[in-house]
């Protein structure tokens, strides 16, 4: 061997030794991983686009069969967009059009499992403004540590924890699609989500099949499909009858021009002695509609929990104040989902989560 291919053969050896140190002790980024993975499963950045949704809700009505729904979404553009849910004898819409956003429902308050599968939606591009959504965008800007292992559908996933409450988004590293998100309240499990199934729109990855769970049962499955290059007639956007309205702005760069709110102030909501005593335990869902100023203006309750403790729940989050929701440089009205928890005496009382 020459005394030139003894020294390329040191280097190359040098070389060999140290690089897998180096790719050991290398990070992923858990900021850059949530980047390219809602980059990369938004839907609304590549013109019209029309997503439909066969939804399923799991033995929900009383002889234990499916109730079978449509959700459908469609999206002219960031200031021109409608989501409706269909079934026998159920309507709900929201419509986006000229600044105002319009919605009727003909059920008198909204169903916590539409919610759930609207947010599982949501969460692939952490509810983008530019999209057809009306909850406000998650905050997820600053992840809360390094990114964890964990195997969803026997694939190695990265797992990413933000906001509060808890949201965990388990990412598959070779391909950036989110596989799960879990949602977590008062150091439990509550909610989840659970995507599959994955195809591609154009640049867009989406999921084919989304599943959501409650308390680690399976409540609702929904298969998607995307369309491109639909040509939506006006009737589409116009105002639903008998539709609220409130301002809600939009302009072309809203993706970049907004601030998603969150929470400034919370207050525990305090059980009841006599519902400690009679064991009156469990989780209230709260929908809080928000003002412009950041003030919890009204305080339904969708989901759970006994009367004695439905008082104090509301009575907890109608004091509530949040930070505004800014959309092209103006606060708009907004709702969140608060999920009260009451536990055992026996187990540290934690204070009330919010999802959103």
């Amino acid at each position: 061997m020459t005394r030139l291919n003894k020294r390329v053969f040191s280097l190359l050896l040098v070389a060999g030794l140290f690089a897998p140190a180096a790719f050991a002790g290398s990070k992923d980024n858990p900021h850059d991983m949530l980047m390219k993975s809602f980059q990369q499963g938004s839907l609304w950045t590549q013109g019209p686009v029309k997503l439909a949704a066969k939804v399923s809700l799991l033995k929900a009505k009383p002889d234990g069969s499916n109730i079978d729904l449509d959700y459908t979404l469609s999206w002219a553009g960031p200031e021109k967009w409608r989501s409706e849910w269909t079934a026998n004898g159920f309507d709900q819409v929201n419509v986006l059009n000229n600044n105002k956003l319009s919605s009727f429902s003909s059920q008198p308050k909204p169903l916590v499992q539409l919610l759930q599968l609207e947010m599982a939606v949501a969460a692939l591009d952490a509810a983008n403004p530019a999209g057809p959504y009306t909850i406000p965008p998650l905050d997820w800007e600053k992840p809360k540590g390094d990114a964890t292992k964990k195997k969803v559908n026997n694939i190695d996933a990265k797992c990413i924890a933000v906001g509060d409450p808890q949201e965990s988004f388990c990412i598959d590293p070779a391909t950036g699609h989110i596989l799960s998100v879990v949602i977590t309240v008062a150091n439990a499990e509550i909610g989840s989500f659970e995507y599959s199934d994955y195809t591609t729109s154009g640049t867009t990855a989406y999921p084919q099949t989304i599943k959501v769970f409650y308390a680690k049962t399976q409540l609702e499955e929904a298969k998607l499909t995307v369309t491109r290059d639909d040509k939506f007639a006006d009737t589409v956007f116009a105002t639903p009858d008998k539709a609220t309205t409130v301002d809600f702005p939009s302009c072309p760069d809203v993706a970049k021009n907004f601030t998603a709110p969150h929470v400034s102030k919370s207050v525990p909501a305090k059980e009841p002695d006599a519902a400690v005593k009679a064991k009156k335990f469990g989780l209230v869902w709260v929908l809080a509609s928000v003002g412009k100023d950041g003030s919890v203006t009204k305080a339904d309750v969708i989901g759970g929990g006994d009367p004695d403790l439905v008082t104090v729940a509301t009575a907890a989050v109608q004091q509530y104040k949040y930070t505004p929701y800014m959309r092209c440089g103006q606060a708009v009205q907004f709702q969140v989902v608060v999920v009260v928890p009451f536990a055992p005496p026996q187990t540290k009382k934690p204070q009330d989560d919010i999802i959103g």
